[in-house]
Protein backbone atom coordinates (compact mmCIF):
# COMPACT_ATOMS: atom_id res chain seq x y z
CA UNK A 1 0.00 0.00 0.00
CA UNK A 2 1.29 3.57 -0.80
CA UNK A 3 1.59 5.58 2.33
CA UNK A 4 0.14 8.60 0.98
CA UNK A 5 -3.01 6.31 0.03
CA UNK A 6 -2.78 5.06 3.91
CA UNK A 7 -2.73 8.51 4.70
CA UNK A 8 -5.47 10.22 3.02
CA UNK A 9 -8.04 6.85 4.25
CA UNK A 10 -6.54 7.76 8.34
CA UNK A 11 -7.24 10.96 7.45
CA UNK A 12 -10.92 10.15 6.65
CA UNK A 13 -11.22 8.17 9.23
CA UNK A 14 -9.75 10.47 11.63
CA UNK A 15 -6.97 9.20 13.20
CA UNK A 16 -4.87 11.95 14.94
CA UNK A 17 -2.59 13.88 12.88
CA UNK A 18 0.68 12.17 15.49
CA UNK A 19 -0.74 8.43 14.76
CA UNK A 20 -0.70 9.15 10.61
CA UNK A 21 2.26 10.47 10.79
CA UNK A 22 4.02 7.82 12.49
CA UNK A 23 2.40 5.28 10.68
CA UNK A 24 2.97 6.70 7.05
CA UNK A 25 6.82 6.95 8.10
CA UNK A 26 6.54 3.23 9.31
CA UNK A 27 5.15 2.42 5.75
CA UNK A 28 7.62 4.20 4.13
CA UNK A 29 10.28 3.21 5.64
CA UNK A 30 8.40 -0.58 4.87
CA UNK A 31 8.15 -1.20 8.36
CA UNK A 32 4.46 -3.04 7.88
CA UNK A 33 4.63 -5.10 11.15
CA UNK A 34 4.95 -2.52 13.62
CA UNK A 35 2.30 -0.13 11.22
CA UNK A 36 -0.26 -3.08 11.47
CA UNK A 37 0.41 -3.34 14.96
CA UNK A 38 -0.69 0.68 15.36
CA UNK A 39 -3.44 0.22 13.36
CA UNK A 40 -4.98 -2.42 15.57
CA UNK A 41 -4.33 -0.41 18.71
CA UNK A 42 -6.19 2.42 17.40
CA UNK A 43 -8.46 0.11 16.08
CA UNK A 44 -9.47 -1.75 19.30
CA UNK A 45 -9.62 2.18 20.99
CA UNK A 46 -12.26 2.52 18.71
CA UNK A 47 -14.29 -0.35 19.56
CA UNK A 48 -13.96 0.59 23.32
CA UNK A 49 -15.21 3.67 22.42
CA UNK A 50 -18.03 2.05 20.64
CA UNK A 51 -18.67 -0.23 22.85
CA UNK A 52 -18.97 2.50 25.33
CA UNK A 53 -21.16 4.39 23.21
CA UNK A 54 -23.53 1.80 23.09
CA UNK A 55 -24.21 1.17 26.67
CA UNK A 56 -25.69 4.63 26.49
CA UNK A 57 -27.57 4.16 23.87
CA UNK A 58 -29.15 1.02 26.13
CA UNK A 59 -29.24 3.28 28.88
CA UNK A 60 -31.71 5.52 27.22
CA UNK A 61 -33.71 2.97 25.50
CA UNK A 62 -33.70 1.52 29.11
CA UNK A 63 -35.60 5.04 30.44
CA UNK A 64 -37.66 5.70 27.24
CA UNK A 65 -39.05 2.56 28.09
CA UNK A 66 -39.89 3.31 31.47
CA UNK A 67 -40.95 6.76 30.25
CA UNK A 68 -43.24 4.80 28.43
CA UNK A 69 -44.47 2.37 30.95
CA UNK A 70 -45.34 6.14 33.17
CA UNK A 71 -47.44 7.14 30.58
CA UNK A 72 -49.85 4.00 29.98
CA UNK A 73 -50.32 4.29 34.01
Amino acid sequence: MQPETARQCMDHIGISADDMKLITSLLKDHRNAEAKQRLRRIRCEMMDELHACQRKVDQLDWLIRETEKQEQD
